[in-house]
């Protein structure tokens, strides 16, 4: 039975995907509602990549939702269309997403598509459940399918205007180093609060003035001649000593106890790992702990409006779990109480900016000395009433078991 499909495409673009992926119509209306044209545009060019060719894809006009009789009138236009239709093709089905569009224009449309007798459907992402109600039976229960797991992370992307150009994660040689070193990793990772003073200290000894790396391009650097040699301002103590020791042992820089305050880093990777790969690694490691399975790590993510490509937008971690996106970032401070709060609140606003327009779960992983501060970065956090969940140090040990949390109930602990 050929099946005709109208979605109401809103500022949640990627909802309107979930059923069209799923049930796979042979034609399709895509309708802008409380979302520019260009939002239905790009799902029409995402569909004809996804679909089987021969799959008829329209989209109209702008629906006027915020003039009701406007409204209504385009609606029974478009199921006065869709019923001369069904005299040439009886067996015709057609269906009806209506997004998230406001109450009255769901309405409206559901009215006037009972002339085609249109099912109606409804996506519950936090329930995984596609509700459809059919038309001619509408003292029924709806019939109630699971959604599949039909969104990935590209897919999400794309469907809301962006475009991932590339990620480490991508490379086998870079998802091998990660599990070669990932005792080490973690070991950073779980002492991040003890070890707070030395990881800052590092990251400003790679991209401070002077520091090991130069940037050649926004997403391109390279070591700087003479600057292998980086001195600490104070020779370390336990557990710092334990740390740069293991480190050295991984070639990853050079240090000794007889010059305790003297480190050397004389490669790129061990100026990346220094300079916050560590982090980034680590939030990849509890991600696959996690068994999230659809996980990009320091993604590249291009805005196809061509409005904000100054500088590229880097996730150190992109995943889409139940056709649901995390967006991780991180953050490691300059040492200091009150460098690190001044900057982790920088990163949390920014975060809002890098991922605005995108209905995901915002995770900022963040390593100083906030333990020192008059308030705590997550404090502020919620005083401010920032969207973003925040990870702090000592916390970080806890991440795998946050991350499985999250792929279980599709919300972060705590709410």
């Amino acid at each position: 039975m050929p099946h005709l499909h109208v979605a109401l495409v809103t500022e949640r673009p990627e909802v309107s995907l979930i059923p069209i992926l799923q049930l796979r119509p042979q034609r399709i209306v895509l309708i802008p509602c409380q979302s520019p044209p260009q939002a239905a545009e790009r799902l029409a060019i995402l569909l004809r990549h996804e679909l089987p060719r021969g799959t008829e894809i329209e989209t109209h006009a702008r629906l006027p939702d915020d003039e009701p009789h406007r409204c209504a009138e385009y609606a029974d236009a478009l199921a006065e269309s869709l019923y001369r239709q069904q005299f040439d093709n009886p067996s015709l089905s057609v269906t009806l997403d209506a997004g998230g569009c406001s109450t009255l224009t769901a309405l409206l449309f559901q009215h006037a598509m009972q002339r085609c007798s249109a099912d109606w459907l409804h996506v519950d992402i936090r329930a995984g459940a596609l509700y459809r109600l059919a038309c001619d039976s509408p003292d029924s229960a709806p019939d109630i399918m699971a959604i599949e797991p039909v969104l990935d992370v590209d897919r999400y992307l794309l469907a809301n205007g962006r475009k991932r150009v590339r990620a480490l994660s991508d490379k086998g040689e870079w998802r091998q180093a990660c599990q070669q070193r990932k005792h080490l990793t973690r070991y950073l990772a779980h002492h991040a609060d003890r070890l707070a003073v030395l990881l800052g200290e590092l990251h400003d000894m790679v991209h401070g003035e002077g520091g090991a790396l130069e940037s050649v391009t926004p997403s391109e650097a390279r070591l700087r001649p003479g600057a292998e040699r980086q001195w600490l301002k104070e020779s370390p103590c336990f557990p710092a000593t334990d740390a740069l020791k293991a480190l050295d042992e991984a070639g990853l820089l050079h240090w000794s106890s007889d010059a305790a305050d003297v480190v050397a880093i004389d490669s790129l990777e061990g100026g990346y790992y220094l300079g916050g790969g560590w982090l980034t690694e680590y939030a990849w490691l509890s991600a696959q702990e996690a068994g999230l399975a659809r996980v990009c790590s320091e993604a590249h993510i291009l805005d196809l409006s061509g409005q904000h490509n100054g500088e590229p937008v880097v996730s150190d971690c992109l995943a889409v779990e139940r056709n649901r996106l995390l967006f991780i970032e991180s953050l490691i401070t300059r040492p200091g109480s009150s460098a690190c709060i001044e900057q982790g609140l920088k990163r949390l606003h920014g975060m809002l900016n890098h991922s605005a327009g995108l209905a995901a779960t915002r995770v900022l992983l963040a390593c100083g000395e906030f333990d020192k501060s008059r308030q705590r970065l997550t404090d502020l956090q919620r005083l401010q009433g920032l969207q973003v969940e925040v990870v702090e140090n000592g916390d970080l040990k806890h991440l795998p078991a946050l991350l499985e949390s999250w792929k279980e109930h599709g919300e972060w602990p705590g709410h």
